[in-house]
């Protein structure tokens, strides 16, 4: 296309300047041209009539010259003895070329502004089989004059031919071009849809045009080797985790029967390896979307299961959890389950951990998710945007875990099509993490 344009280009630029260089020639050479051209004019006009005398049939554009300008164009054509066969309108010019000795090439005929000169030329003819001598004259003046107006028009013309070509070739561009990206705007969109959870997702090449197609095949490829990469890190993942979990607790049966001075610390010690095997078996679990089994499920019952669940752990701390579900009937939203409970589970152990004892622990329960806020001292600015990395931990304090239950919470969340953040920090309160659904806040919105 863009060889078309400057192909289009050239042949405008090209024609324009041989219209300048003819505008330019001297006034001699194109009386002269002129002259060449006339005699075929006159050659073509010749006629026989019906009682066998000739005639001369001029285009009335040619005819109306030699009528209007009698003092700067004239014709006379004389056959084998020199008798006049043709002439133009009786004048200054054609009674100057009558008078011409044979073989001249120019003349003068009077005017009142000033002598004009006409370049002559004589040239044989033949019709019918008989031979004529036609002698041609024009003036200078004005031939450059037509010519000049003539230059004036095609230029016009040209340039008006060419605005209009180029309009045209830009709008076939415009339609072509987007007719062709169409389906890369299509592709464009599918590729924003591929992520961890559609890995298995492979974009189409059909109505693609050919030289896109080995594009989109070594995407598609570079997709299955991520795939499969991705794909034996989590198997890897789980294996890994799996296999731990029998060697720690054969371990921790060992110490608590071994007597060792230092069985607490080393059962803590045990205790801290399985819960991070634990979250690693469960990390490798809710990362991979087939694990997800979808149904009904009611918010506020999961979440009473969860509470129930950590009430010893929260005992212990001595701190109180308080449930507050806006409407039980507004709160059933399609999830896995099991994945919901975990992701309450941590939200609601890591505030337990958090909150100084006898604290409260809130969490309040609506048609567009849910919140889980505890009264601990809340996440220093600079850690927040880390909160959700899988393996990073806060201070020193607060590092027995393996930094892996937030990076959960994200993966359930975001195989849920769900929102996990932590809110602003308040100075009445400490952290508090807001579960929001989206698809419940789409339908809101709308």
């Amino acid at each position: 296309m863009l060889a078309a344009l400057l192909a289009l280009l050239t042949a405008i630029a090209a024609a324009t300047a041989l219209l300048l260089l003819a505008r330019h020639a001297t006034p001699e050479t194109l009386t002269r041209e002129e002259l060449v051209e006339e005699v075929a004019e006159l050659q073509a006009g010749l006629r026989r009539a019906a009682d066998g005398t000739l005639r001369l049939d001029l285009p009335a554009e040619v005819g109306n010259v030699y009528d209007a300008m009698p003092r700067d164009a004239a014709f006379w054509i004389t056959d084998a003895t020199g008798r006049t066969v043709a002439s133009s309108r009786p004048g200054p010019a054609l009674q100057a070329l009558m008078g011409l000795p044979m073989g001249a090439t120019d003349m003068t005929v009077a005017n009142p502004a000033g002598t004009i000169t006409l370049q002559v030329i004589e040239a044989p003819m033949t019709h019918a089989g008989r031979d004529y001598t036609a002698r041609i004259a024009r003036s200078d003046r004005l031939v450059s004059t037509l010519k000049n107006h003539a230059t004036k028009l095609y230029l016009r013309a040209g340039l008006a031919v060419g605005a209009l070509a180029l309009l045209t070739f830009a709008a076939v561009i415009y339609l072509t071009v987007r007719c062709m990206l169409r389906p890369l705007h299509q592709v464009s969109r599918a590729a924003t849809q591929v992520g961890p959870r559609r890995l298995g997702m492979r974009l189409r090449s059909e109505h693609l045009p050919s030289e896109v197609v080995p594009l989109i095949d070594a995407f598609n490829a570079a997709l299955a080797r991520l795939e499969q990469g991705y794909r034996v890190q989590q198997e890897f993942l789980a294996a890994a985790a799996h296999e731990l979990k029998t060697p720690l607790a054969l371990l921790q049966a060992e110490i608590e029967l071994s007597g060792a001075p230092n069985t607490p610390l080393l059962l803590r010690d045990t205790a801290q390896m399985a819960r991070q095997v634990h979250q690693l078996l469960h990390l490798a679990e809710v990362s991979e979307g087939h694990n997800y089994t979808f149904a009904p499920v009611h918010l506020g019952t999961v979440i009473a299961d969860t509470v129930d669940y950590l009430s010893r752990l929260a005992k212990q701390h001595a701190v109180a959890v308080v449930v507050q579900v806006a409407d039980p009937a507004e709160t059933e939203v399609e999830a896995d389950a099991s994945a919901v409970f975990v992701l309450v589970k941590n939200l609601l152990e890591n505030a337990i951990h958090h909150s100084p004892r006898g604290s409260t622990v809130h969490i309040q329960v609506n048609h567009l998710g849910f919140s889980v806020r505890d009264a601990g001292p809340g996440v220093d600015a600079a850690h927040r945007p880390l909160l959700f990395k899988r393996f990073w931990r806060g201070a020193p304090k607060e590092s027995e875990g393996a930094g892996l239950g937030l990076a959960i919470c994200m993966e359930i969340c975001l195989s849920h099509g769900w929102e996990i953040v932590l809110t602003p920090p308040d100075q009445d309160a400490g952290a508090c993490f807001v579960v929001s659904i989206a698809r419940e806040l789409s339908r809101a919105a709308s």
